[in-house]
């Protein structure tokens, strides 16, 4: 059964000690970029991890494109996320050092949150000057240069290039794997671009086929046209990869992400990992995925904010519910509208509660809500000393028409909530 559907069966551990005896390891850029991502001490375990199969490495050259092409933007991105450590460290000292306004801090604690936040600042501002030194001394660049020195592929000629578009248009719309979750990125300057994901894999097949040797596949990629997933579970790469690399090749193919690779890296030489850099590992891939969510969204046109309403209380003259203000990025204030169900009878007091919010609790946000007419009604939020951040804000409604009351009461209301 195992020789029919090869996909479907996990390499058991004799499989595996061939696999890291025997097979090529092939790195995607990904797992390079993030060299500029992780603290010092995550870099050099990954480096260490790749030194050890240096002498059965490689990176086809689609991956070494998007690594050089996209490691400037990712070492200016990283220093930029340091600016804003720094202003928001500033602004925090300049709000809570306010003599004049709750919250008062004793004089003998603002010197030390001034010392201390001193000392903070300089140590993120010389990270941040090491970084920009990478522009143009990238120790780095130069351990990848020595590591992939005579082991970068070569690029496939144009008329191979013509052909992967369209095969890889088919492929995307029958949702064959990899690649098939690019095909809405924008190839309006560069037709490959959508495609690069498949780029790399055609040119691993190839490779294997000409060492005829078997691969492991080391990406940080985890989206669902490369891995297999079940209950939430990365059960290992999708069943259709490793039947397309078998017929290809008649060889074996496996693939790790980082953190598994590290691990398996050092359990094989009888190490131990701190949990602390697998932690730092995941937090950034979840960070990537979120930022690339965003993009997705601004890339579809899909809405900046979105709104869940459910109704708990409804008649003409009561209205009660939740009402959820969904962030698809950060922003500096946010409007969301809601409406009563049925419309009632009156202009009603109308007072709204902040349930939940994605931001921690020193973070304050300005609340204003009003009701114009008798069908709808609005939140507004604005930041204040910060940004609201991407996420979900709830907010509990409470609307009750009072016959008695004139009809002027309650255009709006203003209230300052702490999250």
């Amino acid at each position: 059964m195992k020789n029919i559907f090869p996909g479907h069966f996990r390499p058991k551990k004799e499989e595996l000690n061939t696999h890291w005896e025997e097979s090529i390891f092939i790195v995607d850029a990904n797992v390079l970029l993030n060299l500029y991502r992780y603290s010092e001490v995550t870099r050099k375990e990954l480096e260490k991890s790749i030194e050890g199969v240096k002498d059965k490495i490689f990176i086809p050259h689609q991956a070494a494109k998007e690594f050089l092409k996209n490691r400037l933007i990712v070492t200016s991105g990283q220093s930029k996320e340091y600016e804003t450590a720094i202003t928001t460290i500033n602004d925090l000292v300049r709000k809570i050092s306010s003599k004049d306004r709750h919250p008062f801090i004793e004089e003998i604690h603002l010197t030390a949150l001034n010392e201390l936040s001193e000392s903070i600042i300089a140590s993120l501002t010389t990270q941040k000057e090491t970084l920009l030194r990478k522009l143009t001394d990238d120790e780095i660049l130069d351990f990848i240069e020595k590591i992939f020195d005579g082991k970068t592929g070569k690029p496939f000629e144009s008329a191979r290039i013509d052909e992967i578009l369209s095969e890889g248009a088919i492929r995307y719309e029958r949702s064959i794997p990899p690649g098939y979750k690019d095909k809405a990125k924008d190839s309006s300057d560069d037709a490959t671009r959508k495609y690069g994901d498949l780029i790399v894999w055609l040119q691993c097949i190839d490779y294997a086929k000409e060492k005829k040797r078997s691969v492991i596949f080391v990406t940080d990629d985890k989206k669902e046209d490369w891995w297999q997933e079940q209950a939430g579970k990365t059960i290992g790469p999708r069943t259709e990869l490793i039947e397309e690399f078998k017929k290809e090749t008649n060889k074996d193919f496996w693939m790790y992400s980082v953190s598994s690779f590290i691990k398996e890296s050092a359990d094989r030489k009888q190490q131990v990992i701190s949990d602390d850099i697998f932690e730092e590992i995941e937090n950034i891939r979840e960070d990537l995925e979120e930022l690339q969510r965003l993009k997705d969204r601004k890339s579809k046109n899909e809405p900046s904010i979105e709104i869940f309403q459910e109704t708990h209380a409804s008649s003409e003259t009561i209205n009660t519910g939740i009402i959820e203000v969904f962030l698809n990025n950060d922003m500096n204030y946010a409007t969301g509208s809601g409406k009563f169900s049925p419309p009632l009878i009156g202009i009603p007091n109308f007072n709204v509660t902040l349930i939940g919010s994605p931001d921690d609790a020193s973070k304050n946000i300005g609340i204003s809500y009003g009701c114009g007419t008798t069908k709808d009604f609005n939140v507004h939020m604005k930041a204040r000393g910060g940004i609201l951040s991407t996420g979900s804000y709830v907010f509990k409604y409470e609307a009750e028409y009072i016959n008695s009351q004139p009809s002027e009461i309650n255009s709006i209301n203003t209230d300052t909530c702490s999250v």
